[in-house]
């Protein structure tokens, strides 16, 4: 008895060393939970993919939803690639018939709208096409769609406003060919048309979460990503890995930059990698702030009011940051700024000369210097560098000449005596928000204007704004897409009371727009580019004011980050390696 319990204690003392010298020799790392925290600057309204179109609320959805396309992680430029769809559209009928195959055994997260495991079909990007054609939803995508998919723009009036038809009222310009093959019947052909699949609008829907939710999916949010959702309680959103995923892999190659900055360590691997994600909510800029530098926070877009912190006055990396054992990254991104006006307004708006003096007053070098401490650069063209039809070369239309300013003024029917007041609003009520509206007031002051600044929450901009409810604001565009349309449709008069916030309407330009969405030849739409900004910069609904750009603060233990404005469901890409 006593021989076998020996022999029994040696087979397992031998045991632990093989598993121990096992785990060392191959390097497993410990079975342990990773979790990664990062931020948000504003409140998110909604997270129903058919309304959500604010950054906060798109970086929470695109861990969750997938639509049928995405962008390639690590290559520039922009390359669309499969996400749940497998493969690309089979085009046919001279490009107004497109087939779209969708990846079999794809499930959705567990919800009480669910009797068993619900697998994604074809038919539910139908119903989510049907959703954002209904006119309750005010659906921001839904001017993408109206007059280039048949029946979509009459779909609200066929159905009577009411959702509950919707699953058994045919869309005509959408239809399944079977449980995996979505159909989409084109009124014209539309070169974007792959573009708009990999927007978070088009993330599939099932009938069953509309029925639950009795269509209201603000607080909703069920899709078949890799990350699902486990709640929001106020202060953060948080995801959990979803572990029923599918098999995907981070990317195999990439550009230049991915390969000098060994963004492709981890190739071939299984992804996703950390377990829990936490979005917290941090309106305010200084709590942000310290809230990364006390390691709450794994990732920080640095605020523009902290820029100057970044460095010391030698122009080395600030001690502070250094101390920290931070890295510090500066992305471009395609994003544009600039001053716009409500063009609906009966002082600004029908005051051509006032607002040339309004952009004749701005000082365009101070301004970069207050609002980027010189990272960003200034403006010359509607377009951001990096989007077909841009010319680096272009002269800037407006320069700082407050003399010429006042002539504009005297043109426009205002002396010392009767200056107006302008209503200048802010896109938000951060710190840089408020030191924005500082500068602009004080520059349009030193030429006799009135100026009176309205702060407003970032939630309450965007209402207003879309409501046509603002008379001079600044505005900016993260582009969803590489190309000039994405952001030339926000002067479209059709995408007004919406995106439009200036209330444009022109007729030449809403021409000109569609024509640029019918053309295949890329000179000829870089022509009509080039017409339609000489015209909106005759007419001055906005001041193109500069391009912006993002540093970035990281602990080094996060693995394989690039930030982009377009790609938006990175954190299944993100490693943490301690």
């Amino acid at each position: 008895m006593r021989k076998t319990t020996i022999v029994l204690a040696v087979l397992v003392a031998g045991f632990a060393f093989l598993t121990v010298w096992t785990w060392k020799k191959l390097n497993f790392s410990p079975i342990s939970e990773t979790s990664l925290r990062l931020s948000l600057d504003n409140v998110v309204e909604s997270l129903d993919p058919a309304k959500a179109y604010s950054d906060d609320s798109l970086l929470v959805s695109a861990q969750v939803l997938e639509p049928l396309y995405q962008y390639h992680y690590l290559k520039r430029p922009y390359e669309i690639q499969p996400l749940v769809a497998d493969g690309l559209p089979q085009i046919l009928n001279k490009g107004k018939l497109l087939q779209i195959k969708i990846k079999k055994g794809i499930f959705y997260h567990p919800h009480a709208a669910f009797s068993k495991p619900r697998e994604l079909e074809a038919k539910d990007f139908v119903i989510q096409f049907k959703r954002m054609a209904l006119d309750d939803l005010k659906s921001p995508g839904r001017g993408l769609f109206n007059g280039l998919i048949e029946g979509f723009e009459g779909y609200n009036k066929l159905v009577g406003g009411d959702w509950t038809r919707i699953e058994s009222t045919p869309l005509a310009g959408i239809e399944v060919k079977d449980k995996y093959t979505l159909v989409i019947n084109l009124t014209k052909t539309e070169p974007n048309m792959i573009y708009y699949l990999a927007l978070n609008f088009l993330s599939p829907v099932p009938w069953e979460l509309v029925q639950h939710s009795k269509n209201n999916l603000d607080h909703v949010l069920i899709g078949t990503g890799p990350y699902h959702f486990k709640g929001y309680n106020g202060q953060y959103f948080d995801l959990e890995r979803f572990r029923g995923y599918r098999e995907d892999f981070y990317p195999t190659s990439g550009d230049r930059y991915a390969n000098v900055q060994n963004l492709l360590n981890s190739s071939k691997e299984k992804i996703p990698f950390i377990d829990n994600v936490r979005f917290f909510i941090t309106t305010a800029e200084n709590d942000t702030w310290q809230k990364f530098f006390n390691h709450e926070i794994d990732l920080l877009t640095v605020p523009k009011t902290f820029i100057p912190r970044l460095y010391d006055t030698n122009g080395e990396l600030n001690p502070e940051i250094k101390k920290n054992g931070v890295e510090l990254k500066h992305f471009p991104i395609l994003a544009n700024r600039w001053l716009a006006f409500n063009m609906k307004d009966p002082l600004v708006g029908k005051n051509e000369f006032l607002r040339r003096a309004i952009a004749y007053s701005i000082n365009y070098e101070d301004y970069i210097q207050v609002i980027s401490q010189n990272t960003n650069l200034r403006a010359n063209s509607i377009l951001v560098p990096g989007i077909a039809g841009y010319l680096p070369a272009k002269d800037f239309r407006f320069k700082h000449d407050p003399a010429l300013a006042k002539e504009y003024l005297k043109m426009a029917g205002f002396t010392e005596k009767n200056m107006p007041t302008i209503v200048y609003s802010t896109r938000g009520n951060q710190g840089i928000n408020i030191l924005e509206a500082d500068f602009i007031k004080s520059q349009l002051e030193k030429v006799g204007l009135k100026v009176e600044v309205q702060v407003l929450p970032f939630s309450d901009f965007l209402r207003k704004g879309r409501a046509g409810e603002l008379m001079f604001f600044t505005d900016n565009w993260l582009f969803d897409y590489p190309d000039a349309e994405n952001i030339l449709q926000l002067l479209v008069s059709t995408n007004f009371p919406g995106v439009n916030k200036s209330a444009y309407n022109n007729p030449e330009i809403d021409d000109l727009y569609q024509r640029l969405k019918e053309t295949m030849n890329p000179d000829q739409k870089d022509k009509i580019v080039h017409q339609m900004e000489e015209i909106i910069f005759q007419d001055l609904p906005w001041i193109p004011m500069m391009y912006e750009s993002s540093f970035v603060l990281q602990y080094p233990e996060i693995k394989n980050f690039r930030k982009s404005s377009i790609i938006r469901n990175y954190v299944k890409y993100l490693k943490i390696e301690k």
